[in-house]
This record gives structure tokens, sequence and C-alpha cells, in this order.
């Protein structure tokens, strides 16, 4: 028969063996960080929404929402960002993805402005055992800056 032991106020059951009787379990809470807004750096995790992209031809990455069926990309960004939020990225299977589109490093916060085709995006140094998304600047006609 078994019983219930209490662990750090949760209710664990336990049984008695004759055969091997097993360490006391170590219970420990982790917490995962993520980025309190969308575009963030995804060394410290991307939202809920977003995916780790690195766009071709770009050597930073950077975390990315898809577009709304209108186009629309969220509006809340890291602290210090001044960049616009733009549907400027596509897969090439055609998914559009949002990019904060920046004219200097000034307008990224702690990031850098990164130019691809054109088209400026705030970008994040790259881990090197990051395995990003790899996204394409969507054409020049798709973007509104």
């Amino acid at each position: 028969t078994g019983s219930c032991q209490k662990m750090m106020g949760i209710g664990l059951c336990t049984y008695e063996s004759s055969i091997v009787k097993a360490l006391p379990a170590v219970m420990t809470q982790v917490a995962v960080a993520t980025n309190p807004t969308h575009y963030g750096n995804p060394s410290t995790g991307c939202e809920s929404d977003e995916v780790a992209v690195r766009v071709s031809g770009l050597s930073g990455d950077f975390c990315s929402p898809k577009c709304n069926s209108s186009g629309i990309c969220p509006k809340d960004m890291p602290k210090g960002d001044t960049a616009v939020p733009e549907c400027a990225l596509r897969t090439t299977t055609g998914d559009k993805y949002c990019g904060l589109v920046c004219r200097s490093d000034s307008d990224c916060g702690t990031g850098s402005c990164q130019t691809s085709l054109g088209v400026g995006l705030c970008t994040y140094a790259a881990a090197d055992a990051a395995r990003p998304l790899q996204l394409l600047p969507a054409e020049a006609a798709q973007i509104i800056v």
C-alpha cells in the first residue's frame, strides 16, 4: 500500500519497496525567461506567437510574429526601440512575418539596424547555437515604410 507525502505543497504518492529504496526526490522550479514584448532578442526567448528568425543576407536574428490576415503586425516593442513594425518578411512558402523596419541603429534600442535589399531591420547578434527560421525580405512593393 502507498501513502501520500507532501513535498513543497504537492501531494506525491509513495510506495514501500523491498527491492530498492529510492532517494528522496528534489523538486526545483525552473523559470523560463521570455521577452516581455514582440521583436526581442531570441537569446532570451520569444513570445508564444513568435519564432526566432534570421533574414537571408543579415548576420543577426530576432523574434518575429506572423502578420495577421490584413498584413498588420503587433505594435509592442522592446524598450528603446523606435523602429516601425511592418509585415516585411516572407518564407519561401509564402508565409509572411513581421519585423521592425529601421533607418539607423538608434531606431533599434539594444539591437542594430541591418539592411537587406534596401530595407533596414532591427536585429540582435546571433548566437552560434541558434537555428532560427530563415526568411527573405518581402518585395519592396509589399513594404510600406
